[in-house]
C-alpha cells in the first residue's frame, strides 16, 4: 500500500520534533521514529485503527503513538496521514483537510 503524508501532517512532524528537541534532541528523534515506524507497520493493515470518534461519518481512522493520535484515511491503494495531534488536543475540521 502506497504510503502518503498530507502537508498538514508533515507540519505536525515537524513541530513535534521542535517542541521535544527543546528538552532532548535524542527524544525528539525517537519519537519521530516511532511516529513514522508506527504508520509504516499500519500501512500493511491499514483498517486495524479504529474511527475517529469526533468525525464518524468521514472514514477517517486512527491509530495512537505514545501521547500521539495520529489520523489517516484509507483510499483504493494508498494510506494518506492526515494529520498528527496530541492526545490533549482538540481535532478540528481545519486540520482534516
Amino acid at each position: 500500500m502506497t504510503l502518503i503524508w498530507s502537508e498538514q501532517a508533515r507540519r505536525d512532524l515537524c513541530a513535534i520534533r521542535d517542541f521535544i528537541s527543546h528538552d532532548s534532541e535524542h527524544y525528539a528523534r525517537l519519537q519521530m521514529e516511532r511516529i513514522i515506524s508506527r504508520v509504516e507497520r499500519t500501512a500493511t493493515m491499514p483498517t486495524k485503527g479504529h474511527p475517529v470518534h469526533e468525525f464518524m461519518e468521514s472514514g477517517l481512522r486512527e491509530i495512537h503513538e505514545g501521547s500521539y493520535r495520529i489520523i489517516y484515511r484509507i483510499d483504493d491503494e494508498a494510506l494518506q496521514v492526515v494529520t498528527i495531534v496530541h492526545m490533549k488536543q482538540r481535532v478540528t475540521r481545519r486540520r482534516l483537510r
